[in-house]
């Protein structure tokens, strides 16, 4: 079974939100796949992950959960944002 989590980021820097997180895409957990790309101002992001047992829905939970972070710090420092 695969499992799919689609993530679509509003943004006028939607280029350099995919742009930074590609870099961190190495070592993904194996039966993971990241897609990403942008189109105007919208970042869109696929995760999907082959489920073999329970642990790999954490994974896939998990990974989701670490790329809005990264977005979330992006657009922090590039609007200029604190960052507590």
């Amino acid at each position: 079974m695969k499992a799919e989590i689609n993530i679509q980021i509003q943004s006028p820097h939607a280029k350099e939100i995919i742009n930074s997180l590609k870099v961190d895409n190495i070592n993904i957990p194996q039966g993971m796949q990241i897609d990403m790309n942008y189109n105007e101002n919208f970042a869109n992001i696929k995760i999907i992950m082959e489920i073999s047992s329970p642990k790999d829905i954490l994974t896939l939970r998990n990974t989701a959960d670490e790329i809005l972070e990264h977005a979330n710090l992006i657009i922090n420092l590039l609007e200029n944002k604190r960052i507590a």
